[in-house]
């Protein structure tokens, strides 16, 4: 099992952190998906895809629970009846 990353275990409730605060992809999936199904490849593949905003501040991409709400809320699908 791989580390949690630092911020994350020092604060683990998403509770705790602000709407906009910004996170690394790495510490993204280890606070809103501590057991999966997504990862930070996973994040990255999105992002790739066009469907996570992210902030690119000194070459490193970051991502907020704002935008990491608005993506999962994009890829709901509508039940067939």
């Amino acid at each position: 099992m791989t580390n949690k990353p630092r911020r994350v275990a020092a604060r683990p409730n998403p509770c705790d952190w602000a709407d906009d605060e910004l996170m690394t992809f790495a510490e993204a999936a280890a606070l809103m998906w501590p057991s999966g199904p997504l990862t930070a490849s996973s994040l990255r593949t999105a992002y790739r895809a066009g469907e996570l905003e992210v902030a690119m501040i000194a070459r490193k991409l970051l991502v907020t629970k704002k935008s990491l709400s608005a993506m999962t809320e994009n890829a709901r699908r509508k039940v067939r009846s």
